[in-house]
């Protein structure tokens, strides 16, 4: 696979996961990039028995993000960079809808402890199966289900709460 390919296949993935791990669609692009310029850079010690591609990818990732929030010295995540994920042909009182869910969604995640919301990210921002999610974290498939579904479960109950106040 070349890099165009790769850069095609993957970019919404790591895109997505990096969003929801940092919460800040800035800080996601700028990350998203430096992952691919290490890709590019490294595509060549890939190694198909070491790992499957996505497993290396993503281990990429989130050495990048580690790397990103160590440079920059964050301690923080800035809610006020959060965009609405909308569709340009919706009504105004539909954008305006979706911002507060999404601004609800982005405070409900904030909550989660790190590994919790990196589960999240991998499982729905980059699509990952639950076995691939393991073999980063070096748990089982099982394990992963079980986090899964304490942090959906701590999300619902949060933006209920959220909803109720």
């Amino acid at each position: 696979m070349n890099f165009e390919d790769i850069f095609e296949k993957y970019f919404d993935k790591v895109y997505k996961f990096i969003n929801i791990k940092t919460l800040n669609h800035m800080d996601a692009e700028d990350i998203a990039l430096l992952v691919f310029e290490k890709v590019h850079a490294n595509l060549d010690s890939y190694s198909s028995s070491k790992a499957n591609f996505e497993t290396w990818l993503f281990t990429i990732v989130r050495n990048e993000v580690a790397s990103f929030y160590r440079k920059k010295q964050v301690q923080t995540v800035s809610m006020d960079a959060a965009g609405p994920l909308t569709d340009g042909g919706q009504s105004p009182e539909r954008i305006a809808e979706l911002a507060d869910i999404n601004s609800d969604l982005r405070l409900a995640l904030a909550k989660l402890n790190d590994k919790e919301r990196t589960i999240i990210a991998y499982k729905y921002g980059a699509g990952m199966k639950n076995t691939d999610i393991g073999d980063l974290f070096n748990i089982s498939a099982a394990n992963v289900g079980v986090v899964l579904f304490r942090a959906l479960k701590k999300l619902k109950k949060e933006l209920t709460y959220q909803k109720n106040s």
